[in-house]
């Protein structure tokens, strides 16, 4: 338990007080305020002797400077190595002297948890340092959050949990790590708490070590949410629905097909076109992705690999579904990403770009050159939309495309 640290991060502005709730803290999108620093307070575990720290992201996400605080009392300075959003996860290391070493926190399983199982959450609520709180483990697989950021398959536990818990371990009674708290739902110390699954947040924890990102695969599977009439008079539900098969790809000779209905991804039932999208990232690259596919009346089972999607991939995918042709072009200030032609008929041609267009940022990312391009339509495919700056004259607007 000596592992369990708290992070102090220099960020630009105050966000929320510590009266507002863990979920508004996770969700919501406060007010910034230039020209102002504030220290705030978050929880994490180290896991390796050579101080890695996992955390969430929202902790660190405007942070300047960091600084964790270990249980005998020293405050260490951090670095971020890498950060997920869409996983709500963030790896720091924290800077020591040579060959030093420090307590970590061993890893268990939390794909044997079983539901009532007796659980310890470990952090720093309303900046309370090194709080321990016990419960059960509520329940498994729950969706938390709402149709703009949706987290899948959390823990939920009834171990209370409040603002300032944000990163801090989910401990089974053998004192290993099986998760990393994350939410609330409804008035504080309601009982009702969320925590990512430590199988999930130690694969992506690897990337972000390794390279700085999380390495997703690719399937070549486009879906999209379909609504469907249920058993129920007057009701729908959605179901997901498979939009396209890119030609080559390995679902493609897998013999998926458009117009399949996934069923599930694994052994997970999956509810919507985000949930899927979802559990596919939870396959390692090379890893093999098993669906259920409902066809018609039949249920026709689908393996295949997830393999790597190269840039220039990425980019000729991105070519197809928008109808954008780019190129560089040179000018005093360097180089910059404009548009050489748009297809006839296309998305792109549709929301009005032309040929001599510039492309200024993709997705909120700078972009100026076609090698940044290309590495930035690798992320967009994986985010399932791509959202472009694009200037004209002196006006600039942005633009988007479901890519998925």
């Amino acid at each position: 338990m000596s592992a369990e640290e708290m992070v102090r991060t220099r960020v630009a502005t105050p966000g929320a007080d510590m009266g507002q709730l863990l979920f508004e803290e996770f969700f919501g999108k406060p007010r910034y305020r230039s020209g102002f620093a504030v220290t705030s307070l978050g929880s994490g575990v180290i896991v390796s002797p050579d101080g890695h720290v996992l955390t969430n992201a929202h902790v660190v996400e405007r942070g300047a400077r960091f600084r964790v605080q270990l249980l005998d009392g020293r405050e260490l300075p951090a670095r971020v190595i890498g950060t997920d959003p869409g996983t709500d996860l963030a790896v720091l290391r924290i800077e020591m002297k040579e060959r030093e070493k420090l307590p970590f926190l061993a890893a268990g399983r939390s794909d044997d948890l079983m539901i009532g199982e007796t659980v310890v959450a470990i952090g720093n609520p309303f900046g309370l340092a090194h709080t321990v709180t016990t419960g059960v483990v509520s329940a498994l697989h729950r969706k938390v959050g709402d149709p703009r950021r949706s987290l899948f398959d959390m823990i939920q536990t009834d171990a209370s949990i409040n603002p300032g818990n944000s990163g801090g371990p989910l401990v089974n009674i053998q004192g290993q790590l099986i998760g990393v708290n994350t939410a609330i739902i409804g008035d504080r110390s309601a009982g009702i708490g969320f925590a990512i699954p430590i199988d999930r947040a130690l694969r992506i924890a690897e990337d972000l070590i390794r390279h700085g990102e999380v390495r997703e695969g690719w399937t070549g599977i486009a879906v999209k949410d379909q609504p469907v009439k249920s058993d129920v008079i007057g009701s729908e539900r959605v179901r997901v629905l498979v939009s396209a098969v890119e030609a080559g790809s390995p679902a493609a000779a897998a013999g998926v097909r458009k117009g399949d209905l996934v069923e599930s991804v694994g052994d997970g039932p999956v509810e919507s076109a985000a949930e899927y999208r979802f559990r596919i990232r939870d396959v390692p690259l090379g890893g093999t992705v098993r669906l259920v596919l409902l066809r018609g009346e039949a249920r026709v089972p689908a393996s295949m690999r997830s393999v790597e999607l190269s840039p220039d991939r990425a980019e000729s995918l991105l070519r197809e579904c928008t109808g954008l042709l780019l190129g560089e072009e040179q000018l005093r200030g360097g180089t910059v990403v404009v548009v050489r032609s748009v297809k006839r008929g296309s998305p792109a041609a549709e929301t009005g770009l032309q040929a001599g267009d510039w492309i200024r940022e993709v997705n909120s990312i700078e972009v100026s050159s076609l090698a940044e391009w290309k590495k930035a339509a690798v992320q967009a495919r994986r985010a399932g939309q791509l959202v472009l700056l694009v200037q004209r004259g002196r006006a600039a607007e942005r633009v988007a495309f479901d890519v998925d």
